[in-house]
């Protein structure tokens, strides 16, 4: 197995250099595989991906988005675990208090990836 190249995954690649360039850019066509995904999970990515480049949402509004009103908590609980950072944009979700935090890469990242698409908290 090598680093193979296909135009695809180039195109990916400049998708993101553009993006942490700070140019605006959507992930919002990016398949991802998400077989074995609860209903849950997937309206809670859905509604991740229609939050606008350089908008943010609470905890409480993406669990409304996804059509779970008082899941605020489960809705937290997915973006900790969320393994499709910028595709999946849960750094756009931020507490009713402040920012929040950023699963293992934590708050300080999440603030430059919001600072990035002219965020500031």
């Amino acid at each position: 197995m090598g680093n193979e190249s296909t135009p695809r995954t180039d195109k990916l690649i400049q998708r993101f250099r553009a993006y942490f360039a700070g140019e605006r850019t959507s992930f919002g066509d990016v398949q991802l595989e998400l077989d074995g995904w609860t209903p849950f999970q997937l309206d809670i990515v859905r509604a991740l991906r229609r939050v606008p480049y350089g908008e943010v949402v609470s905890y409480g509004d993406l669990a409304r988005l996804a059509g779970y009103p008082r899941a605020q908590r489960a809705a937290g609980t997915f973006c900790a675990r969320n393994r499709f950072g910028i595709v999946v944009p849960c750094h756009r979700v931020v507490a009713s208090d402040g920012l929040g935090s950023y699963g293992s890469l934590g708050p300080a990242y999440k603030q430059r990836l919001l600072a990035l698409e002219g965020v500031t908290l």
